[in-house]
C-alpha cells in the first residue's frame, strides 16, 4: 500500500509540475516561425533573382524607357495621345493615332478640326465682334486681312491679346 499511495503522489506531482501545455505551445510557434523563415528565403532567392536581371543594362534601358520615358542620346520620344474623351489602357494602340483614321478627301480637309470636339473652322466673316466683357467694339467688327501691312497685323496681334 505504501508504494501505490508513493506511485499515485509521484503521478500526481509529475502531472501538476510537468509543462506539457508549454511544450505544445512552444511546438506550434516552432512550426510557425520555421514557416515564416521558408518564406522570407523564398522572397530572398526572388529578390536575388530580380538583383540580377537588375544588373543587366538591357533591363536598365527597359525599366528606364517604360517608367520613365528616357531615350538614348540622338533619339526622340514620340507619345500619340487619345482622342479627345477617350481613354485607352496602357499599352493599348491608340484612338487618336491618325495612322488608324480614314484618309480624307482635300475638298473636306479645310473644314477639319484638329479636335473633334472643337467646332469647324470658321472665316474672319464669322466672328462676332465681341470682346471678354461682352461689348461690341468697331475695331473687332471689321475683319483683318492678311495684306493689310504692319500696322494692321500689329493691331490684329494687339486684339487677339485682349
Amino acid at each position: 500500500m505504501p508504494v501505490v499511495l508513493a506511485a499515485v503522489a509521484a503521478v500526481v506531482i509529475l502531472a501538476t509540475s510537468f509543462p506539457l501545455a508549454v511544450l505544445y505551445n512552444q511546438h506550434h510557434q516552432l512550426s510557425a516561425e520555421a514557416a515564416q523563415v521558408s518564406q522570407l528565403r523564398h522572397q530572398n532567392a526572388l529578390l536575388a533573382e530580380q538583383r540580377q536581371q537588375l544588373n543587366s543594362n538591357a533591363e536598365v534601358k527597359r525599366l528606364a524607357r517604360q517608367n520613365y520615358q528616357l531615350v538614348e542620346p540622338g533619339q526622340s520620344l514620340y507619345e500619340i495621345l487619345p482622342a479627345a474623351g477617350q481613354t485607352t489602357a496602357p499599352g493599348s494602340p491608340s484612338a487618336g493615332d491618325p495612322a488608324d483614321q480614314p484618309l480624307v478627301s482635300p475638298s473636306q480637309a479645310p473644314n477639319m478640326s484638329p479636335d473633334p470636339g472643337l467646332p469647324a473652322a470658321t472665316t474672319a466673316s464669322g466672328m462676332s465682334g465681341t470682346t471678354s466683357t461682352g461689348s461690341s467694339s468697331a475695331s473687332a467688327q471689321t475683319p483683318t486681312t492678311s495684306h493689310g501691312g504692319f500696322w494692321s497685323r500689329v493691331r490684329s496681334t494687339l486684339e487677339f491679346w485682349r
